[in-house]
């Protein structure tokens, strides 16, 4: 196979005169062996094919998804698998990134003293962070900068556990909630020339947004958002434009070791290797969208695919795009079924292993809103047999 990288292929023409292009990568995860062997071939190794399309860009994205910290630094009950080392940063400005998300679910796993060393990593690496701080102001703060004359703005938000939310003088993530979100973008619409926001949303291995996710989606493209990068499924979801926007519901695993921690999902284990970078083209338009497609292989290190198996991711996109219009339908009739086997997985898993503290604390994550996606999940197989 190969090692050179998949040449972008178009799957939204841009409409007027391109003027920024901003590549972005879904989910980073150097962990478990994927740790191991970056430090035997070098930090860049996870990078080297998804970095020839970051570069190629005006500035590149990632969702750095957990926290600089040491085995012993990881809060009780969370996987101490779930942290990098801060050679990642590095890597991943060498690789073309420019800015980087804390927002998400896992940031603050190694809690306040794992946020400021992630942060501190990153700027010692040359990254924007965005999404995550010292305190609610400090998550809310955007990434600013210039290219080419034209000024950007990236904010990020989370849709995470209470305690990891930041508050007044609490370190977190900034949260997706409708009125902060009507506020920052009030604010920093009138700066930018470009406003670009990521949201860590919907649910975990399903192709299609859970519905609550479109009403964000339509928030967002009203308040005035550019561009709208989506991760947290693990999975590559559809993209669609939105009046001005143009939102990517799923980023996928952009370099991601899957096998680490201590749960193994095996739902959605043919799909969630299938990934690439996806490059927005904004324009005077409508703007347009690129991918250059590659494969995770077992540690989460991005290779280059062969030719059809690049077809089959760039097919998958367009599929899942076109399939946005019916995006609630196809949500209930095959995400909440392949969430409720990902539940049981994990259950059957600790039961097995006697982890009643995680047993509990998936009992304790179902809230009132869960109950109709459980219905769904279980009625509809009812009605196919």
């Amino acid at each position: 196979m190969t090692t050179d990288a998949a040449a972008n292929v178009t799957l939204l023409e841009p409409q007027g005169e391109v003027r920024l292009a901003l590549a972005a990568l879904g989910d980073v995860g150097v962990i478990g062996s994927g740790r191991a062997r970056a430090r035997r071939e070098g930090w860049d190794a996870p990078f080297r094919v998804p970095g020839a399309a970051l570069r190629a860009a005006d500035a590149g994205f990632a969702n750095l998804e957990f926290p600089v910290a040491g085995e012993r630094d990881v809060r009780p009950g969370r996987s101490r698998e779930f942290r990098h080392d801060a050679e990642v940063c590095a890597a991943l400005a060498g690789a073309g990134v420019r800015v980087v998300s804390l927002a998400n679910n896992h940031v603050m796993d190694a809690g306040a003293e794992g946020l400021a060393r992630t942060r501190a990593a990153c700027e010692a690496a040359g990254l924007l962070a965005v999404g995550a701080g010292a305190d609610l102001a400090a998550a809310r703060t955007p990434a600013r900068f210039e290219v080419r004359g034209q000024r950007v703005v990236v904010l990020a938000y989370s849709q995470s556990a209470a305690g990891d939310v930041a508050g007044a003088s609490r370190p977190g993530v900034a949260p997706l909630e409708a009125s902060v979100l009507r506020e920052d973008l009030a604010r920093w619409r009138p700066e930018a020339d470009w406003l670009v926001v990521s949201a860590h949303w919907g649910s975990m291995y399903v192709d299609y947004p859970h519905p609550r996710v479109a009403p964000i989606a339509r928030a967002l493209a009203e308040g005035g958002a550019d561009l709208v990068l989506g991760h947290h499924p693990h999975v590559l979801q559809g993209a669609e434009r939105r009046g001005r926007a143009l939102v990517l519901y799923s980023l996928g695993d952009g370099v991601f070791n899957c096998r680490a921690g201590d749960f193994h999902a095996q739902v959605a284990d043919a799909v969630r290797p299938l990934s690439g970078v996806l490059t927005a083209r904004l324009a005077a338009g409508a703007h347009g969208l690129d991918v250059a497609p590659h494969l995770l292989d077992a540690d989460g290190f991005a290779i280059a695919p062969d030719a059809a198996t690049a077809a089959r991711i760039v097919e998958r996109l367009r599929a899942l795009s076109a399939g946005l219009a019916e995006g609630d339908a196809r949500f209930a009739a095959e995400g909440a079924p392949r969430l409720l086997r990902y539940e049981l997985e994990g259950l059957g898993h600790y039961l097995r292993q006697g982890r009643i503290d995680r047993i509990a604390r998936v009992l304790l994550s179902v809230r009132p809103r869960h109950l109709p996606l459980l219905w769904q999940a279980i009625a509809r197989p009812r009605k196919a047999s």
